[in-house]
């Protein structure tokens, strides 16, 4: 038996450590596309690439951080359908691997790609943004619980609420600067304020936002990109503010600063620049820039689409690889059922050798008990054997309870720890129990347990010691005997026989004390 355990838990470990060991060497490509990803995409999935497959085992535990630079990196390339994917993918292990940070994170993106995309304003979006808030909160990030506060005046300013948008953010405006480990936060209210004094018409609060906005440079916080990403998006409202209001040389301003930082421009806003850029030299009248720009507007909505395409076939792959880790994920789970099985076989028939030795010594005692003399001597002998035998028999009922919880574990490592620990017990507590050396009375105490609660839920009406009587005399003990036992007079014990006899009703010129006790607790002989 101590070779087969041995031998399964020499497998486990070595599976274990095998795993450990590949996941370490790979984990190293996800840290280094988390440095590239911002300003060198295209490398950061490069290493992404370099994970080989199958990679929930590869970087089992990191697969959640995998997806999640997936849909980073698809922010970054302005891959909406791809990113969407990623992240509802990242989402969907975070939860499995219980890492509340990203599951926040996943939420949040998703929220805001579900509402952007959407354009709806059904309960679908909102559910993702109050997931997030309870996965920030078992995280305890607070920047996290800050972002989905700033969501709340997104939405309102996308309900072109502006007023109640900018409210949100002016009475935590302070709270936000104050985040020194990322101005993101910061960045994105005074955009939002900036964007929403547009909307309303009130350029001075505007430019005072945009301006503490510029300011941000410094901030080693914010990315160049980030930040040119919110820039350019505030040109080309600006530039189409001022379009509506028929103020050709302030949009071509406006227009000009975001060619700038064309680079940053998200799909939407690089529509809307090609769009502007079209208006503005056909109210000049240069008909020849505006097909230019009318024509690249055409060519880069043929390339979004293909772009789509593209992802859209991706996308399927990636769905297919999602089956196939989930199809790997239960073929695991059985393996672990079935080994569990195997291991609660170990286990049961270790419990029966345990089982056969005891019944052995059992028989060894009844053989001895019938073959002994009368004597006050063997007598007491014998009542030690047989509450040895009770304890014996307690311990083994402890023991089959112990086996029941070690088979509804599904943990491997667990499962393999509390098989060691049981082995040890059975084979170090058995001796203990058999080779106990207490004293008869408190072996009685303290190992009748049984008895004692029984005739106490019978007899409630018995003290502790009319109890302790009506065990010796249920054992077979007469009343010299008792009084020895108890340090009392016979008369003593004789009176308290009476009295037991009436607190429980026994008609005694129909049956004795000890005839009604060995009826009633029958079963303890077996």
């Amino acid at each position: 038996m101590k070779i087969v355990l041995s031998t399964l838990l020499v497998f486990f470990n070595l599976s274990v450590h095998a795993q450990n060991e590949d996941a370490k060497g790979y984990v190293k490509y996800i840290d280094s596309a988390y440095a590239t990803y911002d300003k060198q995409a295209q490398l950061a999935t490069s290493y992404l690439d370099s994970i080989p497959e199958p990679i929930d085992i590869n970087i089992k535990g990191h697969i959640a951080d995998y997806f999640k630079l997936r849909g980073l990196i698809s922010d970054r390339l302005n891959n909406r359908a791809e990113l969407f994917q990623n992240f509802l993918m990242a989402l969907k292990y975070a939860k499995i691997e219980e890492n509340y940070d990203i599951a926040g994170t996943a939420s949040v993106e998703l929220f805001y790609n579900t509402y952007f995309l959407s354009k709806s304003k059904d309960s679908t979006a909102i559910d993702y943004l109050k997931d997030a808030k309870v996965y920030f909160e078992k995280a305890n990030n607070y920047n996290g619980l800050v972002e989905v506060e700033q969501m709340y005046a997104y939405v309102e300013m996308y309900k072109e609420n502006y007023e109640k948008s900018n409210a949100l953010l002016l009475q935590n405006l302070s709270k936000y600067k104050t985040i020194k480990d990322d101005g993101y936060y910061y960045l994105y209210a005074l955009f939002m304020l900036s964007s929403n004094y547009i909307h309303q018409g009130d350029l001075n609060n505007s430019h005072k936002y945009f301006k503490q906005l510029k300011t941000l440079n410094k901030d080693t916080t914010i990315s160049k990109y980030l930040l040119d990403l919110h820039k350019v998006s505030l040109n080309t409202c600006l530039a189409e503010y001022h379009h509506d209001l028929k103020s050709p040389d302030s949009t071509q301003y406006y227009l000009t600063k975001a060619k700038e930082l064309k680079y940053a421009m998200s799909n939407s806003d690089t529509e809307l620049y090609y769009k502007l850029y079209a208006k503005y030299y056909q109210e000049i009248g240069d008909l020849d820039n505006k097909s230019r720009y009318v024509d690249s507007l055409a060519i880069f909505e043929a390339k979004l689409l293909e772009k789509n395409m593209t992802a859209s076939l991706k996308i399927n792959d990636s769905l297919e690889q999602s089956e196939s880790l989930i199809q790997k994920e239960a073929d695991k789970k059985k393996f672990n059922r079935n080994l569990a099985l195997i291991l609660c076989s170990v286990l049961g028939v270790l419990g029966i050798a345990f089982i056969i030795k005891y019944k052995r010594y059992k028989k060894r005692t009844k053989e001895f008990i019938n073959d002994a003399n009368k004597s006050q001597h063997l007598k007491s002998n014998n009542e030690k054997l047989k509450v040895k035998v009770v304890g014996l028999e307690q311990y083994i009922l402890k023991v089959k309870d112990d086996v029941k919880s070690i088979s509804a574990t599904t943990e491997p490592v667990e499962l393999r720890k509390n098989i060691k620990e049981l082995y040890k017990n059975i084979h170090l507590k058995s001796t203990t129990e058999l080779t106990n050396g207490e004293s008869h009375l408190g072996l009685i105490n303290d190992l009748n347990v049984e008895f004692f609660n029984e005739i106490k839920n019978l007899y409630p009406q018995l003290n502790d010691s009319e109890i302790i009587i009506c065990y010796y005399i249920f054992t077979g003990f007469k009343n010299k005997e008792i009084a020895s036992f108890l340090n009392v007079s016979t008369r003593s014990v004789e009176s308290k026989r009476y009295r037991i006899s009436k607190k429980i009703n026994i008609n005694s010129n129909q049956t004795t004390l000890a005839e009604h006790l060995q009826d009633v607790f029958k079963n303890f002989h077996s």
